[in-house]
This record gives structure tokens, C-alpha cells and sequence, in this order.
């Protein structure tokens, strides 16, 4: 390697590059910017804009040497119909009652691996929370409807005890739904608050312990203000994923617990000029998320300025 090298420094043109590079240090950023940003432009950006053109036309895909007429119908068919604002308006309540949900049962358990179990252990620990997620998502999906179906693992534990004298119905409902995607979301709240309270110096607590602070008084001064980085974090990446689901709804919700995205999903897979329609509601759909994110994000932003 080392001889590869001084070969290459006689050879004029690597000297001359060299020499620019060292001369420019802007030429050596944009060199080593410009793979990440030729995969965002096309791997994100490019697919994105595309799909915000196609929900202005009239139609898609247009036969050869067709001019392309621009609409708003594809959005103002959103309106139209109360069955596209409804499930839209679930859609967010309850995303936020999911990530709700989530952090509340997450947070402890992000705690106790972070702070109470032995430094040494906590990685064995952590790959033990994570390893369910080594498994595709439909898989778990289906998992569950085995533990929750009639005669499945609860049900049948439920009876033996005693407690039921029949089968109680879990799934095609909201407590399947929320059940499969408290599950489905928990690795993306975890990992944040686990990295944010890690970082956390324990003299810290121990030192408020000995002032005689109530662990109420600790967590809520302390701990909270010194992971709310990771909470913030947790809570964005299951609002937007808890907004975009699609196969998950399908197999643990009932036909009263239909997400929007599934309804995008049923436009794409009509038969006739449906791609127009569907990426309007994409558009529509991805636009108020990370609206709500912003916002999210905006009162973050200004309470940490107050504090």
C-alpha cells in the first residue's frame, strides 16, 4: 500500500489533484459531501417531487406523446368524501395517543437498563429488547394474532385462571391495534432514551438523593430535563411512523380502526387513473405530519429557550 502510494504521487495528475485539495479545503468538503448528497437528491428528493407532479395530473400514466393537463381535483376529492377525512383524523389522534402510550411504557424500561442494571450487563440487556426486531414486521404482526385470537395464548391463560368464562375478544380492535403497535414502535423510543439517559453523570441523582429530593422531585428535575433530547427524538420517530402505517392496521385492526395510509394504499391498487389520487393523498398525508412535527418541534424549542 505504501508503495502504491509514492507511485501515485509521481504520477502529475493525482499530484495536481492533491495539490488542490490542499489548497481548497472547500473542494475537499464538497468531495466528501457530495455522495450523501447525490442519495438524498435521488434516493428521497427526486422520488418525493415526482410524486407531488403526478398528484397534480388528470392522469397516470399518460400514453406516448401526451401532454400532461394540471388539476387540484386529486385534493379537493380529499375533502369530498367524509370517509377520507375521518380516517385521516383518527390517523393523527391516534398517533398521538400511540406515542403517548409508548414513551409512558417505554421510559421505565429505558431507565432501568440505562441506570439500574449493571454497566457491564446493560449491552447483553439492550440486545435482548432489540432482538424481537431482527424479525420482519408481518411476522410479529401474525405472532400476535396467534397470542390474541380466541384461542390463542391470553384468552386460554385468562380462562384457566378463571377470570373469563368464554373468549374475549382482542382482536380486529383497538386493543389489538395499540397492542401491535406499542410492540411495533418500542424500538424506536427505546434506543433515543436509552442514549440520552445513559449520558446522564449518576452523581447527579445520587448527589440530589442525599439532599433529601423525592424520586417524583428527582425525575421530574433532573432526569426529564436532561433526556429530553432522546424523548423528543423517541416521540418524532413514532409519531411518523405510527402516521404511516399500512400493513399492521390491516392485520390487527378492524374495519372501525382504518388508518389513512391504508386508504392510500386501496387508491394505489385500483385499477383506472388512481396514481394521481393516491399521491395527492401521500402528499396530503406526508405535508401534515411533518407539520405537526415542526410544531412539535417549534414548542420544544421555545420552551428549552424559556427554561
Amino acid at each position: 500500500m505504501t508503495r502504491f502510494l509514492v507511485l501515485a504521487r509521481r504520477f502529475g495528475p493525482y499530484r495536481a489533484f492533491s495539490d488542490a485539495l490542499s489548497m481548497h479545503p472547500g473542494l475537499r468538503y464538497g468531495l466528501v459531501a457530495v455522495l450523501p448528497v447525490l442519495w438524498i437528491v435521488v434516493a428521497n428528493i427526486a422520488p418525493l417531487a415526482r410524486m407531488v407532479l403526478i398528484s397534480f395530473y388528470e392522469s397516470f400514466p399518460l400514453p406516448p406523446g401526451e401532454t400532461p393537463t394540471l388539476t387540484l381535483a386529486q385534493y379537493q376529492a380529499f375533502f369530498e368524501r367524509p370517509l377520507y377525512l375521518t380516517a385521516f383524523a383518527r390517523t393523527f389522534i391516534f398517533a398521538a395517543l400511540a406515542t403517548a402510550l409508548t414513551l409512558f411504557v417505554i421510559f421505565p424500561i429505558a431507565y432501568y437498563i440505562s441506570k439500574v442494571v449493571p454497566r457491564d450487563k446493560r449491552l447483553r440487556l439492550l440486545l435482548l429488547a432489540i432482538a424481537p426486531f431482527w424479525i420482519s414486521e408481518i411476522i410479529r404482526s401474525f405472532a400476535w394474532i396467534l397470542m390474541l385470537a380466541n384461542r390463542g395464548a391470553v384468552n386460554s391463560f385468562l380462562m384457566w385462571m378463571g377470570l373469563t368464562g368464554r373468549p374475549v375478544e382482542l382482536l380486529y380492535n383497538n386493543i389489538s391495534l395499540t397492542i401491535g403497535v406499542l410492540y411495533l414502535t418500542s424500538l424506536y423510543m427505546l434506543l433515543p432514551l436509552y442514549a440520552a439517559l445513559e449520558k446522564i453523570d449518576d452523581r447527579l441523582i445520587e448527589a440530589a438523593s442525599d439532599l433529601g429530593a423525592l424520586r417524583f422531585t428527582i425525575l421530574r428535575r433532573i432526569i426529564m430535563p436532561l433526556s429530553r433530547e432522546g424523548i423528543i427524538t423517541g416521540c418524532v420517530l413514532v409519531f411518523l411512523l405510527v402516521t404511516g402505517l399500512y400493513a399492521l392496521p390491516q392485520l390487527l385492526g378492524g374495519p372501525s380502526n382504518t388508518l389513512f395510509a391504508s386508504i392510500v394504499g386501496q387508491v394505489f391498487s385500483r385499477a383506472g387513473d388512481s396514481w394521481p389520487l393516491g399521491s395527492a393523498f401521500s402528499v396530503i398525508l406526508m405535508g401534515v405530519s411533518l407539520a405537526f412535527v415542526a410544531i412539535f418541534m417549534a414548542l420544544f424549542q421555545s420552551r428549552r429557550t424559556r427554561a
